[in-house]
Protein backbone atom coordinates (compact mmCIF):
# COMPACT_ATOMS: atom_id res chain seq x y z
CA UNK A 1 0.00 0.00 0.00
CA UNK A 2 0.99 3.66 -0.68
CA UNK A 3 -0.35 6.83 0.33
CA UNK A 4 -0.30 9.99 -2.26
CA UNK A 5 -1.17 13.77 -0.97
CA UNK A 6 -3.45 15.50 -3.27
CA UNK A 7 -5.05 17.84 -1.45
CA UNK A 8 -8.27 18.09 -0.34
CA UNK A 9 -8.23 14.73 -1.45
CA UNK A 10 -5.56 11.25 -0.74
CA UNK A 11 -5.15 8.40 -2.70
CA UNK A 12 -4.25 5.19 -1.59
CA UNK A 13 -3.11 2.37 -3.55
CA UNK A 14 -3.47 -1.02 -3.08
CA UNK A 15 -2.15 -3.76 -5.08
CA UNK A 16 -4.13 -6.95 -6.21
CA UNK A 17 -4.16 -10.37 -7.12
CA UNK A 18 -1.83 -12.51 -9.68
CA UNK A 19 -1.95 -9.57 -12.29
CA UNK A 20 -0.59 -7.07 -9.43
CA UNK A 21 -3.87 -4.74 -10.14
CA UNK A 22 -3.45 -1.37 -8.93
CA UNK A 23 -6.98 -0.51 -7.18
CA UNK A 24 -7.43 2.92 -5.49
CA UNK A 25 -9.09 4.47 -2.62
CA UNK A 26 -9.88 8.07 -3.46
CA UNK A 27 -9.94 9.79 -0.04
CA UNK A 28 -11.83 12.98 0.88
CA UNK A 29 -12.28 13.06 4.80
CA UNK A 30 -14.35 10.49 5.97
CA UNK A 31 -15.58 9.83 2.59
CA UNK A 32 -14.19 7.74 -0.15
CA UNK A 33 -14.19 6.29 -3.60
CA UNK A 34 -13.06 2.94 -4.52
CA UNK A 35 -11.20 2.25 -8.21
CA UNK A 36 -10.67 -0.81 -10.05
CA UNK A 37 -11.26 -3.58 -7.11
CA UNK A 38 -9.38 -5.89 -9.22
CA UNK A 39 -8.66 -9.52 -6.46
CA UNK A 40 -8.14 -9.76 -3.28
CA UNK A 41 -11.09 -8.19 -1.67
CA UNK A 42 -10.33 -8.57 1.83
CA UNK A 43 -7.14 -6.89 1.48
CA UNK A 44 -8.85 -4.00 -0.60
CA UNK A 45 -11.68 -4.10 2.72
CA UNK A 46 -9.03 -4.02 5.61
CA UNK A 47 -7.74 -0.89 4.13
CA UNK A 48 -10.88 0.56 3.82
CA UNK A 49 -11.83 -0.41 7.89
CA UNK A 50 -8.09 0.86 8.38
CA UNK A 51 -9.51 4.28 7.76
CA UNK A 52 -12.99 4.01 8.56
CA UNK A 53 -13.76 5.38 5.18
CA UNK A 54 -17.59 5.88 3.88
CA UNK A 55 -17.40 4.29 0.38
CA UNK A 56 -20.39 6.04 -1.49
CA UNK A 57 -19.68 4.00 -4.95
CA UNK A 58 -17.49 1.45 -6.97
CA UNK A 59 -15.93 3.00 -10.22
CA UNK A 60 -14.80 0.88 -12.55
CA UNK A 61 -12.12 2.11 -15.77
CA UNK A 62 -13.02 -0.75 -17.67
CA UNK A 63 -14.35 -4.38 -17.37
CA UNK A 64 -11.06 -6.92 -17.51
CA UNK A 65 -11.23 -9.44 -15.09
CA UNK A 66 -7.85 -8.15 -13.33
CA UNK A 67 -10.05 -5.21 -12.85
CA UNK A 68 -13.34 -6.43 -11.78
CA UNK A 69 -12.62 -9.75 -9.60
CA UNK A 70 -13.49 -8.50 -6.63
CA UNK A 71 -16.08 -6.01 -7.25
CA UNK A 72 -19.24 -8.23 -6.02
CA UNK A 73 -17.74 -9.18 -2.54
CA UNK A 74 -17.07 -5.41 -2.62
CA UNK A 75 -20.21 -4.36 -3.16
CA UNK A 76 -22.14 -6.59 -1.08
CA UNK A 77 -19.73 -5.84 2.07
CA UNK A 78 -19.98 -2.13 1.63
CA UNK A 79 -23.62 -1.79 0.22
CA UNK A 80 -22.62 1.03 -2.29
CA UNK A 81 -23.47 0.90 -6.43
CA UNK A 82 -20.66 0.23 -8.93
CA UNK A 83 -20.70 2.17 -12.27
CA UNK A 84 -19.41 1.51 -15.17
CA UNK A 85 -19.85 3.29 -18.90
CA UNK A 86 -22.52 1.63 -20.53
CA UNK A 87 -20.42 0.34 -23.73
CA UNK A 88 -18.52 -1.61 -21.51
CA UNK A 89 -21.27 -3.60 -20.13
CA UNK A 90 -21.09 -6.65 -22.67
CA UNK A 91 -17.51 -7.11 -21.94
CA UNK A 92 -18.23 -7.12 -18.10
CA UNK A 93 -20.99 -9.93 -17.98
CA UNK A 94 -18.29 -11.96 -20.01
CA UNK A 95 -15.41 -11.16 -18.03
CA UNK A 96 -15.06 -14.44 -16.14
CA UNK A 97 -14.69 -15.97 -19.67
CA UNK A 98 -11.35 -14.29 -20.46
CA UNK A 99 -10.04 -15.30 -16.70
CA UNK A 100 -11.20 -18.96 -17.24
CA UNK A 101 -9.12 -19.20 -20.53
CA UNK A 102 -5.84 -18.10 -18.43
CA UNK A 103 -6.72 -20.58 -15.85
CA UNK A 104 -7.76 -18.08 -13.06
CA UNK A 105 -10.91 -18.71 -10.66
CA UNK A 106 -13.18 -15.57 -10.86
CA UNK A 107 -16.63 -14.73 -9.39
CA UNK A 108 -18.70 -13.15 -11.92
CA UNK A 109 -19.90 -9.87 -10.29
CA UNK A 110 -23.91 -9.10 -10.82
CA UNK A 111 -24.51 -6.09 -13.25
CA UNK A 112 -23.57 -2.60 -12.34
CA UNK A 113 -26.37 -0.38 -10.87
CA UNK A 114 -25.64 2.65 -13.52
CA UNK A 115 -23.53 4.02 -16.08
CA UNK A 116 -20.14 5.99 -15.77
CA UNK A 117 -20.54 8.19 -18.61
CA UNK A 118 -17.72 11.46 -19.64
CA UNK A 119 -18.18 14.54 -17.87
CA UNK A 120 -17.98 15.15 -14.27
CA UNK A 121 -18.80 13.06 -11.27
CA UNK A 122 -21.91 13.93 -9.02
CA UNK A 123 -19.22 13.48 -5.97
CA UNK A 124 -18.72 16.53 -4.11
CA UNK A 125 -15.25 17.20 -2.94
CA UNK A 126 -13.44 14.63 -4.90
CA UNK A 127 -12.91 17.03 -7.92
CA UNK A 128 -13.32 14.09 -10.41
CA UNK A 129 -14.03 14.01 -13.81
CA UNK A 130 -14.40 10.80 -16.48
CA UNK A 131 -12.12 10.83 -20.32
CA UNK A 132 -13.50 9.00 -22.11
CA UNK A 133 -10.32 6.57 -23.47
CA UNK A 134 -11.10 3.46 -25.51
CA UNK A 135 -8.47 1.29 -27.65
CA UNK A 136 -7.60 -1.08 -24.88
CA UNK A 137 -11.02 -1.61 -23.99
CA UNK A 138 -14.42 -1.14 -24.79
CA UNK A 139 -15.82 2.00 -22.80
CA UNK A 140 -12.32 2.50 -21.14
CA UNK A 141 -12.55 5.71 -19.05
CA UNK A 142 -9.59 7.43 -17.21
CA UNK A 143 -10.58 9.75 -13.87
CA UNK A 144 -9.13 12.93 -13.58
CA UNK A 145 -9.09 14.75 -11.12
CA UNK A 146 -8.77 18.65 -10.40
CA UNK A 147 -5.95 18.39 -7.19
CA UNK A 148 -3.56 17.23 -10.18
CA UNK A 149 -3.85 13.39 -10.96
CA UNK A 150 -5.53 10.94 -12.73
CA UNK A 151 -6.43 7.23 -12.70
CA UNK A 152 -5.69 6.13 -16.00
CA UNK A 153 -6.87 2.52 -15.95
CA UNK A 154 -4.97 0.58 -18.77
CA UNK A 155 -4.16 2.94 -21.11
CA UNK A 156 -1.11 4.63 -20.39
CA UNK A 157 1.98 3.14 -18.33
CA UNK A 158 5.01 4.54 -17.36
CA UNK A 159 7.10 3.97 -20.57
CA UNK A 160 4.34 1.92 -22.63
CA UNK A 161 0.69 1.82 -22.90
CA UNK A 162 -2.27 -0.48 -22.97
CA UNK A 163 -2.22 -3.54 -24.66
CA UNK A 164 -4.04 -4.34 -27.95
CA UNK A 165 -4.45 -8.14 -29.05
CA UNK A 166 -7.24 -8.42 -26.30
CA UNK A 167 -10.84 -8.86 -27.73
CA UNK A 168 -12.68 -4.94 -28.46
CA UNK A 169 -9.45 -3.26 -28.50
CA UNK A 170 -8.34 -1.59 -31.14
CA UNK A 171 -4.23 0.24 -31.03
CA UNK A 172 -5.67 3.39 -33.02
CA UNK A 173 -8.05 4.19 -31.41
CA UNK A 174 -5.67 3.79 -27.69
CA UNK A 175 -3.70 5.82 -29.31
CA UNK A 176 -6.01 8.67 -30.34
CA UNK A 177 -7.71 8.14 -26.94
CA UNK A 178 -4.38 9.24 -25.13
CA UNK A 179 -3.48 11.85 -26.98
CA UNK A 180 -6.94 13.82 -27.17
CA UNK A 181 -7.95 13.12 -23.33
CA UNK A 182 -4.71 12.39 -21.28
CA UNK A 183 -1.73 13.98 -23.06
CA UNK A 184 -3.94 16.92 -22.88
CA UNK A 185 -4.10 17.20 -19.02
CA UNK A 186 -1.36 19.89 -17.54
CA UNK A 187 2.23 18.61 -17.53
CA UNK A 188 2.93 18.09 -13.85
CA UNK A 189 -0.86 15.44 -13.87
CA UNK A 190 0.20 13.01 -12.58
CA UNK A 191 -0.63 9.72 -13.99
CA UNK A 192 -1.69 6.32 -11.71
CA UNK A 193 -2.23 3.12 -13.65
CA UNK A 194 -3.93 0.59 -13.67
CA UNK A 195 -0.45 -1.76 -13.33
CA UNK A 196 2.53 -0.34 -11.99
CA UNK A 197 4.48 3.17 -11.06
CA UNK A 198 3.13 6.62 -11.65
CA UNK A 199 4.60 8.79 -14.01
CA UNK A 200 3.45 12.42 -15.16
CA UNK A 201 1.96 13.53 -18.09
CA UNK A 202 4.92 15.27 -19.04
CA UNK A 203 7.36 12.52 -19.21
CA UNK A 204 4.86 10.26 -21.11
CA UNK A 205 4.83 13.22 -23.85
CA UNK A 206 8.55 13.58 -23.71
CA UNK A 207 9.82 9.90 -23.75
CA UNK A 208 6.77 7.21 -23.81
CA UNK A 209 8.02 5.54 -27.21
CA UNK A 210 4.46 4.43 -28.53
CA UNK A 211 3.93 8.25 -28.18
CA UNK A 212 7.09 9.99 -29.34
Amino acid sequence: MQDFEFPPVRLRRVVTGIAQENCYLVLAGERALLVDPGDDAALILSEVRREGARVEAVLLTHAHFDHVGAVQEVREALGVPVLLHREAREQYARAGELATAWGLPFRQPEAPDGDLEAGDLPFEGFGLRALFTPGHAPGHVALASSAGFVLAGDALFKGSIGRTDLPGSDHATLLESIRRELLALPGGTVVFPGHGPETTVLAEARSNPFLV
